[in-house]
């Protein structure tokens, strides 16, 4: 548990999310929709509420959405579409879903009067980063600045949830409020009344902008239980909660159920899941349960498993919710996944994530407190979310076991899951623009799955003995979805050349010691990366960059100078031997020297964006100190140097021998520059010393 001065993330933080955030709501507005079906509900009503009757608010909305993506009113056929249609935005089952959601409306009323309805995505936009400040202080008060920062950047980064950051929607309003109730909550803190009273207030306007915010209720009323089952004190921390939850949740649907009586007349739970399964009678409806929450689920899956940023998450929330099974955070979690699917059973529908988006942030805080766990030597089979009586333990220095364990389980599984997965037909908007159709195929994949997992272990194995525990970040870092591409065929070398540079890295004279021929074993991994994959070769200009650093410190005969000079020689002995066989270099460009990086394919992995932003936000802190920032500065400039003088680069490909660098960079970040000011306002250890021996 932190103290009240470290609650929050470092200035260097928040720079690096709203980096982060601003350039993935860009290609995600760029790259898929912002409307859908409930859209034109939400905005008939807020211009009725600004004024307008009843058709001419229909008309206006439908006019509006004619030629819109998504919806394409002008041409589509569905009811809601025609003007004429306008008693069916105002009166039935429809009214009476989205008349009690009045928060949106509210807020974005006086938005829409003067910018237009285009202000309803602004409110969206707003709305989500609200939410991910939200998580980033919850999870930095639980765990310190770093899982916060972490907390933050899986927020954004998963596209399939990111994606209702964009849209006109209720998801992303629901989301903000959601998040800012567990702020409230006893969650490694102690509560007073007021928290309840915040509790009982957000959860009213989170009930008020999307009726499924009822499954926070449901959530903290399973955490007392769990509580009061463990610790055998019916009065507990979460009672309170418990008991307000309940009761101002039962006040809020009855006053629902009075608003729309008026225009909506009675609306049935039962009624309208039997409308959507065809059953009749209590039951045909209770027999047909298990087999439709079965196609809702997997469903859901089909379209999760193509966002493998998300797809990680929540596989670690399952593990977490196994194996934490005494936490209150895991109570809270199936709480409201459970309601959350019950109430998604009415739909008879798949949700693509969105049901769950408001509640993402709660699943991202139960597999945070996993792997928090794992890194600080903890049990989870003992942990709680209760606050600790005195301050923590000291983190351990080195690797705990069962890390090593999870990571390499975690890489197996994920590998596993995304076999055969078809991200061209991801859906929401145009789905990720990745530039391969399949991430994975069976067995064929399996050498260059087990390839590019040998790179990921050494980097683990280098980034530990630099940080300690801290270098498991640099593994965490390399499980981004583009890499993940060349894993698809085995003629594909850049997993081979990613496991040659990563081999090649711990050669280098990280923190001046240099080990014994280290500059012919870096040269050697570059020879074999190189002649795998020629866009390889720019690694040569990271041990340039770090060099350069150091000549005003060290002078020109640096550690480092030996290294730049043998990899040349390798690149060069690599490119000639490929020419000599009559191999393309890397196909030069026929008077169009344009830049041939495909920016929409990059800017569409998230993940990789974060790693870009980290690296340049972060860790230009650490520019002195760690050489792996100015190394992976260089190589990246060089790579784009490359790009912008040559034919396009097939896909992202190349950039799978370059992510040990960003990888290790990212670490460095994490490690250093991060928190090294609030450490003891932590009440942790300064970063781990460096170790005296060579890397």
């Amino acid at each position: 548990m932190t103290t009240r001065s470290a609650r929050s993330l470092p200035p260097l933080g928040w720079i690096f999310l709203a980096v982060l955030y601003v350039a993935t709501v860009y290609v995600t507005i760029v790259t898929r929709v912002q409307w859908g079906p409930d859209t034109a509900f939400h905005l008939a009503w807020i211009f009725r509420l600004l004024g307008d009757t009843e058709p001419e608010a229909v008309r206006r909305t439908v006019e509006f959405l004619a030629d819109k993506d998504g919806i394409e009113c002008a041409t589509s056929s569905l009811p809601w579409c025609h003007a004429e249609n306008y008693r069916m935005y105002f009166a039935g089952d429809y009214a009476a879903t989205v008349g009690p959601r009045v928060m949106t409306r509210l807020l974005a009323a006086p938005f829409v009067a003067v910018f237009g309805p285009w202000s309803m995505v602004a409110l969206s936009v707003v709305a989500y980063a609200a939410g991910v400040a939200c998580l980033a202080v919850l999870a930095t008060r639980m765990f310190g600045a770093r899982w916060g920062l972490l907390a933050g950047t899986l927020a954004i980064t998963p596209w399939l949830a990111a994606n209702w950051a964009v849209h006109a929607n209720t998801e992303a309003l629901a989301m903000a409020f959601t998040t800012a109730a567990l702020l409230a909550l006893p969650l490694r803190r102690r509560t007073t009344w007021r928290d309840v009273v915040w509790f009982v207030v957000l959860l009213g306007l989170g009930l008020f902008t999307r009726q499924f915010a009822i499954s926070v209720t449901a959530g903290t009323a399973l955490a007392w239980l769990l509580v009061a089952v463990r610790d055998r004190r019916l009065k507990n921390a979460w009672a309170p909660f418990a008991l307000a939850g309940v009761l101002a949740s039962g006040v809020i649907v009855w006053a629902q159920g009075q608003m729309t009586a008026s225009y909506a007349g009675s609306f049935s739970t039962l009624a309208t899941y039997e409308t959507n399964t065809g059953t009749h009678g209590l039951a045909e409806v209770a027999a047909s349960v298990p087999a439709t929450a079965g196609r809702i689920l997997a469903g859901d899956w089909n379209h999760v498993r193509t966002d493998l940023v998300l797809t990680t998450v929540l596989l670690t929330v399952l593990v977490s919710l196994v194996w934490r099974f005494r936490s209150e955070l895991s109570a809270l979690v199936v709480g409201m996944v459970a309601t959350t699917l019950a109430l998604n059973l009415i739909v008879n529908d798949d949700s693509i994530f969105r049901y769950h988006t408001p509640n993402y942030p709660t699943y991202l805080l139960a597999a945070l407190a996993l792997v928090a766990d794992l890194a600080a030597g903890r049990r989870p089979a003992l942990a709680t979310e209760s606050p600790s009586a005195g301050p923590p333990p000291p983190a351990p220095s080195r690797v705990p076991p069962a890390a090593w364990v999870a990571l390499a389980a975690a890489y197996l599984l994920l590998a596993l899951v995304i076999r055969d997965v078809n991200v061209r037909k991801a859906s929401v908007g145009s789905g990720p623009a990745l530039p391969e159709p399949t991430v994975a195929t069976w067995p064929d994949s399996l050498t260059p799955i087990l390839g590019y997992g040998a790179a990921i272990a050494l980097v683990a194995w280098l980034g530990s003995r630099l940080w300690g525990r801290w270098g498991l970040v640099g593994a965490a870092l390399m499980f981004v979805p583009t890499v993940m591409v060349p894993l698809a065929r085995p003629e594909f070398l850049e997993p081979y050349a990613a496991l040659a540079v990563a081999a090649g890295l711990c050669a280098l004279p990280w923190h001046g010691r240099a080990p014994r021929g280290g500059a012919w074993g870096f040269a050697a991994g570059v020879l074999l990366a190189t002649a795998m994959d020629p866009f390889a070769g720019v690694v040569v200009a990271g041990a340039v960059a770090v060099w350069a650093t150091r000549v005003d410190r060290d002078g020109p005969r640096n550690a480092w100078a030996p290294y730049p000079l043998a990899a040349l020689v390798a690149v060069a002995v690599a490119l000639g031997t490929r020419l000599a066989a009559g191999r393309d270099i890397v196909g030069t460009a026929a008077g169009d020297p344009a830049v041939t990086v495909g920016w929409i394919p990059v800017g569409s992995d998230f993940m990789l964006v974060a790693i870009v932003a980290l690296v340049a936000v972060v860790g230009v802190r650490a520019w002195r100190d760690e050489p792996a920032v100015p190394f992976a500065a260089g190589a990246v400039a060089a790579a784009l140097v490359l790009s912008a003088t040559v034919d396009e680069v097939v896909g992202l490909r190349p950039l799978t021998a370059l992510m040990p660098v960003l990888a290790l960079a990212g670490a460095a970040a994490v490690a250093r520059p991060l928190v090294r000011r609030r450490a003891a306002a932590e009440q942790v250890p300064r970063p781990e010393p460096q170790p005296t021996g060579s890397a």
